[in-house]
């Protein structure tokens, strides 16, 4: 039967992907992804079925979106849509056999409806990454903007590591525990970031100040029940960044504090403590922990002014 599925000859139509779309997503849920990851999928195969325009879509019709998204992003967005649009193609197939299985999806190959990733060389430096001196300044300016919020975000960011989607985690009851750590759950792990004694009493501080007792430490200007939305954080950090001067808007994402965070670890502890940074981290695969071994561009150009023959 295993055979038999590999070689599934059926013609995918954009009825098809339409009605399938749905149930697709659905399945997806049903792996307790993040609700983030949902909206993505939905996203990226709307797009990507609005792009085709006969009935019948073909694998030239695949590589053509391929290469309208080759003009647009970055090409790990790109491999990251390629991955989504190849299993939604997979799933279609399966049902259309009536074969459809959690298992068989993962053993299925698509012979029509399939796209290659785009090769990318391995990355010996890190792009803009934050300098710890650039991160005091930002710490600095959050202050004089009158940011609370944003400067013990900040904070949080660069001394454990987080996410975005994981800050929240960080509420008043779980860093009131005296566990040492917080519990993060993402991407269907469960993990403990460590969290910095200093750190947690100066968040305690700040929960008291702002009369904090219950639920996230950022609650939004609109609802207190909620956290402060992710944009808003993101376009607050942006515009700290931008009072800074000297340090890139590149460098104005939640994102930054996360890779500064692995870089220091690494030259603080050096390269054989990279699994207890991918645990720390949540990363699956201790090679993408290994990113952080590699020196930025600025490092690379202080190493390089400092040889003296």
């Amino acid at each position: 039967m295993a055979d038999e599925l590999l070689r599934i000859n059926i013609k995918i139509t954009k009825t098809m992907m339409e009605k399938y779309i749905d149930d697709f997503i659905d399945d997806e849920i049903m792996d307790e992804k993040a609700e983030s990851t949902y909206e993505k999928y939905r996203l990226v195969l709307t797009k990507f079925i609005e792009s085709i325009e006969n009935e019948e879509v073909s694998k030239k019709d695949m590589i053509a979106y391929k290469q309208s998204m080759q003009k647009k992003y970055a090409t790990k967005t790109i491999n990251n849509y390629i991955i989504i649009i190849n299993k939604f193609m997979k799933y279609i197939e399966l049902v259309e056999v009536d074969a459809y299985s959690k298992k068989m999806l993962k053993k299925h190959i698509s012979d029509n409806y399939s796209l290659k990733p785009i090769r990318e060389q391995e990355k010996t430096s890190l792009e803009n990454v934050l300098e710890p001196s650039e991160f005091k300044r930002m710490l600095k300016m959050a202050k004089q903007l009158g940011y609370q919020d944003i400067y013990m975000i900040m904070k949080i960011f660069g001394y454990t590591g987080i996410r975005l989607s994981e800050l929240k985690f960080f509420t008043f009851e779980n860093i009131q525990e005296k566990k040492g750590y917080i519990e993060v759950y993402n991407k269907g792990k469960l993990r403990q970031v460590p969290l910095r004694s200093d750190l947690r009493r100066e968040l305690l501080k700040y929960a008291k100040k702002n009369n904090i007792e219950q639920g996230t430490l950022f609650p939004g200007v609109d609802d207190k029940t909620k956290m402060l939305s992710k944009k808003t954080i993101q376009n607050r950090i942006k515009k700290i960044c931008g009072k800074c001067r000297g340090i890139s808007l590149e460098k104005a994402h939640p994102h930054a504090f996360r890779h500064m965070f692995g870089i220091q670890w690494v030259h603080q502890n050096g390269q054989a403590s990279l699994s207890e940074l991918a645990k720390i981290m949540g990363h699956s695969s201790i090679q993408t922990t290994a990113i952080y071994t590699n020196t930025s561009q600025q490092e690379k150009k202080r190493k390089v002014e400092a040889i003296k023959y």
